[in-house]
């Protein structure tokens, strides 16, 4: 009789532990969402991934063109999303049905620009699709999204060498840098920001570029900071 008492009790807590843990907010804090890129002939990428997980985590994985880069090695990097870019990610893959559908344009008339894949993963939902250019704006505001932010990886490779090896050449990369910026084409400038600050607090380095690196720092606004990565250090 005690134990069928002690069971009656106990169901109830049961029944909502498992509540909990299926529950909505529990499924999107495992959440991920993951944009892949892949053309042999893409500059400055040849292939690369970008995989964004609910808490704003982030793992970047990449492949430098042979021709472009100054080498070909996988290039690792992970970071911390901003809550901005985070949100907005997450929003417009719920947006989009989790990229169950097909969103590419299927127009005969336009140019390849490299295989893309949206990829949406969670404990209950799993959805992908695969384009090459999409007529469906909120695709190409998280394409356009992911691709700005692989171009500022691309950067920060970019600057940490010219501080090994072509210290003289810095201030073109830097204005090169500023240039994106002002047109949108980089996103999340605090990935590369240890290089930057490298380049702040070197009394050897020019002072046009020691400014313009700082002002690259003070335009961040909260993105998130990268994880060094050791080719930036």
């Amino acid at each position: 009789m005690n134990r069928w008492f002690a069971l009656v009790l106990l169901m109830p807590l049961l029944a909502a532990a498992q509540q909990t843990a299926t529950s909505p907010s529990a499924a999107a804090q495992s959440a991920s969402v993951r944009f892949s890129f892949d053309w042999p002939q893409g500059i400055p990428w040849q292939e690369y991934s970008i995989e964004v997980q609910s808490d704003g985590k982030t793992h970047f994985d990449g492949t430098p063109n042979a021709g472009e880069a100054h080498d070909t090695d996988a290039y690792p990097q992970d970071f911390l999303m901003s809550e901005v870019n985070r949100q907005k990610i997450f929003e417009l893959s719920q947006k989009l049905n989790y990229f169950h559908g097909d969103f590419d344009s299927h127009l005969k008339h336009i140019a390849q620009t490299g295989r893309k894949t949206l990829e949406y993963r969670s404990p209950q939902i799993q959805g992908a699709t695969t384009y090459n250019w999409s007529q469906n704006a909120d695709v190409e505001e998280l394409t356009k999204l992911f691709e700005a932010i692989a171009m500022t990886i691309d950067y920060g490779r970019k600057l940490a060498f010219q501080y090994r090896f072509d210290k003289l050449g810095m201030d073109e990369r830097l204005k090169e840098l500023q240039d994106l910026q002002a047109s949108h084409e980089v996103e999340e400038i605090g990935i590369i920001a240890p290089i930057l600050r490298k380049i702040v607090n070197d009394p050897n380095m020019m002072n046009i570029s020691r400014q313009t690196a700082k002002h690259l720092l003070q335009t961040m606004n909260g993105s998130g900071l990268a994880a060094q990565n050791p080719a930036q250090q």
